[in-house]
């Protein structure tokens, strides 16, 4: 189809189909293109592990980094996660905000799996999530605690109003009235039916 369509259309701005292949521009050479991709070594190796390049060399290398053995490296305070696919820790790290709480022992449950798994992206999500709420509720409990109306900036809302808003909130208002004359239409009516 690749070459059919260089000989049909050597002009690169012609629109083709869907689903062609690109046509090259008019100075590249087609003439390593092979007739069949099936003849190229190494094609469809991920079909059969064992025919994939990196196969027996997917193991943990001994080469440390690019530029050689690192010399220092940095020491921990206290507990820095680590990947179960690395070795050993990098050589710089974060180390700002050591785990705790619950977040704490939901990322040491996530860090026991791997990463090209949901349950380590999931689990490490929901310990941000919490650790946002161990927060806000430990900063209650110092006696600063956060001023959300203001830090969300809803004090905007007052200050700049929009017409806009004033009528999605009546449209609102509308459709939960509706919504609870309806329900209670609706209990009237089973109270109805269960009274004959």
């Amino acid at each position: 189809m690749y070459h059919e369509e260089m000989k049909r259309n050597p002009d690169p701005s012609v629109k083709r189909a869907v689903g062609d292949d690109a046509v090259p521009a008019k100075g590249h050479s087609t003439q390593y293109l092979p007739q069949d991709y099936r003849t190229v070594p190494g094609w469809g190796v991920d079909l059969d592990p064992k025919d994939r390049p990196s196969y027996p060399k997917e193991y943990p290398s001994d080469v440390m980094n690019v530029r050689g053995n690192v010399g220092a490296r940095q020491t921990p305070d206290s507990k820095v996660h680590q990947s179960i696919e690395q070795p050993d820790l990098t050589p710089v790290f974060g180390a700002s905000v050591p785990p705790h709480g619950l977040s704490g022992l939901l990322r040491d449950y996530a860090y026991q799996f791997s990463e090209n798994s949901n349950r380590h992206w999931m689990t490490l999500i929901l310990a941000d999530r919490v650790d946002m709420f161990e927060h806000l509720i430990g900063d209650a409990f110092r006696g600063k605690p956060d001023n959300i109306i203001k830090e969300k900036g809803w004090t905007a809302f007052v200050k700049y109003p929009d017409p806009r808003r004033k009528q999605r909130l009546l449209t609102l208002g509308a459709l939960a009235l509706g919504a609870v004359a309806v329900g209670m239409a609706i209990s009237k009516l089973r109270e109805d039916d269960g009274d004959e």
